[in-house]
Formats: C-alpha cells, structure tokens, sequence
C-alpha cells in the first residue's frame, strides 16, 4: 500500500470520520470536496484511497482515470 498524508492526526481522521458517518446516516449529502477539507485530504488522496479500496474488495487493480474537461 502506498503512503498517503492527511493535515490530521489519526486520532483526528477517526474522529471526523464519526462524524461524517452520523450526518451521513441523518441524511447529510457531503460533497467530495468538504469530505476532503474536513478530511485534510487532498482530492488525489481520496481518489487513490478508493481505487485502493475498490481493489481490495473487488479482489483485482482498479484504477481511476482522469479525463479532462472538454469545453464545447
């Protein structure tokens, strides 16, 4: 597994996370963005994570790819 950062302490994560889960279960929609603010988390953090996790559960590499924004 690679090394990703967080401005948080574990303890803190794991806090946040509790948090968001139970304002997730009121039915809080959080958008990627303040999930990573309230995370310290950059977007390509939260991004690997999940192919991370994604590989685990599925049992094979998932990848995420970033296509760029077209303007029509």
């Amino acid at each position: 597994m690679s090394e990703h950062y967080s401005y948080l302490s574990d303890d803190e994560i794991f806090a946040e996370g509790a948090k968001i889960a139970e304002e997730r279960a009121q039915g809080k929609i959080i958008s990627i963005d303040e999930l990573c603010a309230r995370l310290g988390i950059t977007l390509e953090t939260a991004l690997a994570l999940a192919a991370e996790e994604a590989s685990r559960i599925y049992g094979r590499p998932i990848k995420i790819e970033v296509i760029p924004h077209r303007l029509q």
